[in-house]
């Protein structure tokens, strides 16, 4: 039995997440420009009809690839602040380690995410894809910081704002750290996160007050 004949007997949603699969291996190796419509199905070992069966073309597929891995980023995410302490501040910190760990610093993840963010001004169904996730990544900090100023009794804190900017420098530090993992280290890069909100905490939050 061939490996197309295989894969037409599987249940749907296992020929999508195996072409996912073979979508996230093309563009690590090829980038989003070389990954191939052809060279994704040469990689699932299927046809090109395959694919059109069940995407409309390759952004679509692309843009649930980006799906699929920024959900997994997140369950992670989610994960670490579900088994913290129900303070904010030790959801914080449960958020910063994660976004330190093995798993989310792990080169194969930077290679697929460098592909999908070279991709987002060039097709809608990617960009869509990367607002969604992105939204959805904010909205996590932005929760844990508003819960930080309830506690502390800050008033009009604008806690969206302040995601905005603490997302902005972990991207930094993410990608700084996948670019050269010898720059620092992770427990080097959750100590920079925690200085900054203990900034935060010392009076930094005026620059972060609704006007």
């Amino acid at each position: 039995m061939n490996q197309e004949v295989r894969f037409s007997r599987l249940e749907p949603e296992q020929r999508k997440a195996l072409l996912i699969e073979a979508t996230l291996a093309c563009l690590k190796r090829h980038g989003f420009q070389g990954a191939s419509i052809r060279k994704i199905c040469a990689e699932a070992g299927v046809s090109v009809g395959l694919i059109n069966h069940h995407y409309a073309g390759k952004d679509e597929l692309v843009a649930e690839a980006y799906l699929t891995v920024t959900g997994r980023v997140m369950q992670l995410l989610r994960e670490a602040i579900a088994e913290a302490a129900p303070d904010a501040r030790a959801r914080l910190s449960a958020f910063f380690r994660a976004s330190f760990s093995a798993e989310l610093l792990d080169p194969q993840l930077l290679d697929a995410w460098l592909a999908f963010w070279g991709a987002v001004k060039t097709a809608e169904a990617i960009n869509k894809a990367h607002d969604h996730s992105y939204g959805e990544y904010r909205a996590l900090l932005a929760q844990a910081l508003n819960q930080l100023a309830e506690e502390e009794g800050w008033k009009n804190f604008d806690a969206e704002l302040a995601a905005i900017a603490l997302s902005a420098m972990l991207d930094g530090l993410w990608l700084e750290s996948g670019l050269n993992p010898s720059t620092f280290t992770p427990e080097q890069g959750v100590q920079v996160c925690e200085a900054w909100v203990d900034g935060l905490q010392a009076g930094g939050r005026q620059r972060f007050t609704r006007r």
